[in-house]
């Protein structure tokens, strides 16, 4: 009986490390592609992007235009290339950088909002799109999800642990061990990217791990906590008034439900 429980108890612990793990990547990666987020982080990819359109060499052609057109409107929207780009006239009336940066947030709302239910035959005529709709809503919804559903896998996993381990608390110190280790994995990956800033590759990679230190950091002190709480778990004995219950339970449920069945009763006589 303790070689299947062990047995079953390595299985359970690894499991429960993977699906930490996978917790802790998909939270990053939820939290990093978040609107917000993409559009701050985004900012110098997209520009390098708008520059290969040529959107930089319409705006020095159409400067004069632009502001001219803004004098009695409040929007000027122009096309390239498939996107379009409005372009509140305050912004032209302050300038090309101001248009730009207008130019940039178009960009990253059309290519996070997009409809991105193609085939793969589409991103191969248009490889410039493949990579840009990694960064999007349907990318945030799925990183969620994922995330969401690691959460419930290690809650459930923590359960069965309980239930294996003898001592209760080691449940808990376990858990807290794997979380911290995938804290400490994630805390420091954002700048390690930021070691490569230069390459575009390393930038666009930068995107998806943006909150990696402040989620990290949540994790970690979750898991600390964790650590604690198990140590406070032992000192008081709870795992063992929580075995006696479950033992009870048992018990209980074993019991047959008529313990004087084929007993003879007992007569009186009545006296006389």
């Amino acid at each position: 009986m303790g070689v299947i429980r062990g047995f079953f108890l390595v299985i359970v612990s690894v499991l429960l490390f993977f699906s930490i793990f996978s917790m802790n990547l998909f939270g990053v990666l939820s939290s990093s592609l978040t609107y917000e987020n993409v559009l701050e982080n985004s900012h110098v990819i997209v520009e390098d992007f708008l520059f290969d359109l040529n959107v930089n060499s319409i705006i020095d052609r159409n400067y004069l235009l632009m502001q001219n057109y803004c004098v009695n409107n409040s929007e000027y929207v122009f096309s390239e290339e498939g996107y379009v780009f409005n372009i509140p006239c305050d912004a032209v009336l302050s300038g090309k950088e101001s248009i730009l940066d207008e130019g940039v947030k178009s960009v990253v709302h059309q290519v996070y909002y997009d409809d991105y239910s193609k085939n793969v035959t589409d991103y191969i005529k248009e490889p410039q799109t493949a990579p840009l709709s990694l960064i999007s809503k349907d990318s945030y919804d799925y990183t969620n999800k994922v995330f969401y559903s690691s959460l419930s896998l290690s809650l459930i996993l923590i359960i069965i642990l309980f239930l294996l381990v003898e001592k209760k608390s080691n449940t808990f110190l376990l858990s807290g061990i794997f979380i911290l280790i995938c804290s400490l994995i994630f805390i420091k990956i954002e700048g390690l990217f930021s070691l490569f800033s230069d390459k575009t590759f390393f930038q666009f990679l930068g995107i998806f791990f943006s909150q990696s230190f402040s989620v990290s950091v949540k994790f970690l002190i979750f898991g600390i906590l964790l650590i604690i709480f198990s140590v406070i778990f032992k000192i008081f004995k709870l795992g063992f008034w929580i075995s006696s219950i479950i033992e009870k339970v048992k018990v209980k449920m074993q019991k047959p439900s008529f313990v004087n069945e084929g007993k003879p009763k007992s007569l009186k006589v009545r006296s006389k």
